[in-house]
């Protein structure tokens, strides 16, 4: 039940009238790469560490036991005229202490937003990483796409030739063509079927690649659906994991500069000791055995006013660095981004010229076909008008995946 809700779950998600797309195989892949554990694990630590902090409005409670043997004994007072009492050498003293925060300037709240902000550079983080699963898809994806397109036009030309071939075996019964006319489109036959077979096991490759990517077994028959051409990408805004990732880290680095702060603070709470002798010092007429006392604790380091100046430089630098870094990232970034635009427009312009020459290459076969059937030609001259205007069809949906594919790539490199 398990494995049948499994896939038809994947099913549903990544099929859209019964083939699968681009964007249902991405996040799926995703999905599968084992990094994507990495989330559930940071989102436990930080609970257990916010968790943490929150107990330190817990009363503190210290027990000290302190037993040995007394050399010189604790001193020890007697009513002039008595004896004093035989000495024990045994000695025991137990410390006790508990403390209940008040006020601790802020420390705990500062150290929960540090965590989350830690889990957050953690979460983006891993998000970088799983980013690049896109551009592995993308490769795949639009490398079945090719190879389809490629297929397809082997496919018409093979039942071109198909047609041909009858034409001429019975132009050859009928005295109007030779025999080595038949074996030319034979032999043209079996040089495509060579191409399928090339092609088909390339594919093949592909499928098994992309069922690893998306942890899914797929048919190597399986049918893929073109992504929708889309007008212009010039308005896409950039959405980079890496963009959320520097932001992710001067945050933090802005929360763990508050405990500069914090540092400034005094510390207020509650305070209980007590101490136990046993057996106790011997006061005359008393003895004294251990005492209590509670009441209001205040605490104030100076060591944070020393070292504040430079703490505060420190982070001043370091979200400099990070600053700088993003600076580069979208240098480098845009560079690509132009680049991905300048192959669009190769695409584009190309795309523009191949009608013309898949019309023209079209009436260049139509005219070899009617000398060949008025005996002017060759059939060789024929097989080579056809493989040319094959080739420009091939060529015009070729070029059009390619625009798919640089369209996305655009996408990818923008963060869409």
């Amino acid at each position: 039940m398990k494995e049948l809700l499994s896939f038809i779950l994947f099913f549903g998600f990544c099929t859209a009238k019964g083939q699968i797309t681009i964007d249902g195989c991405q996040e799926k892949a995703k999905a599968n790469y084992p990094l994507i554990k990495q989330y559930d694990l940071i989102a436990k630590s930080s609970d257990y560490t916010i968790s943490n902090a929150n107990k330190a409005y817990l009363p503190q409670l210290s027990i000290t036991g302190i037993g040995g043997y007394i050399f010189n004994g604790l001193p020890e007072f007697s009513v002039p005229g008595s004896t004093p009492g035989e000495k024990n050498k045994a000695q025991f003293i137990g410390i006790a202490q508990i403390n209940q925060t008040i006020w601790d300037g802020g420390a705990i709240r500062t150290q929960k937003d540090i965590a989350k902000s830690a889990a957050e550079v953690e979460k983006s983080s891993v998000d970088v990483s799983l980013y690049s699963i896109r551009e592995r898809v993308n490769q795949v994806f639009f490398g079945i796409l090719l190879i389809d397109e490629q297929n397809k036009q082997l496919d018409i030309l093979y039942d071109e030739l198909k047609l041909g071939q009858k034409k001429v075996r019975l132009s050859k019964e009928n005295g109007l063509a030779y025999t080595s006319d038949v074996d030319e489109v034979k032999a043209e036959m079996l040089n495509l079927e060579q191409k399928k077979i090339e092609f088909n096991y390339t594919r093949k490759g592909y499928v098994q690649m992309l069922s690893y990517l998306t942890g899914q077994q797929l048919d190597e028959n399986v049918k893929l659906e073109k992504p929708i051409m889309v007008e212009t990408v010039n308005n896409l805004s950039n959405n980079r994991p890496e963009l959320s990732l520097y932001a992710n880290q001067v945050k933090l680095i802005e929360s763990r500069s508050s405990l500069n702060e914090v540092s400034l603070m005094p510390k207020v709470g509650l305070i209980g000791a007590g101490i136990l002798i046993e057996p106790g010092v011997n006061f005359g007429p008393s003895k004294f055995n251990g005492f209590a006392l509670a009441g209001l604790s205040v605490s104030w380091s100076t060591t944070g006013l020393y070292k504040n100046r430079n703490n505060k430089e420190l982070d001043k630098i370091e979200i400099d660095k990070i600053n700088n870094q993003q600076d580069t990232f979208l240098f480098n970034n845009k560079l690509q981004l132009a680049q991905a635009n300048n192959e669009i427009e190769k695409q584009k312009a190309i795309i523009a010229k191949d009608e013309e020459i898949v019309k023209l290459k079209g009436n260049i076969k139509k005219s070899y076909q009617l000398m060949y059937d008025n005996g002017i030609c060759a059939m060789n001259d024929l097989l080579s008008s056809m493989n040319k205007e094959n080739e420009a069809i091939g060529n015009q949906a070729f070029h059009n995946v390619q625009l798919q594919m640089s369209i996305y790539n655009y996408k990818t490199i923008s963060g869409n």
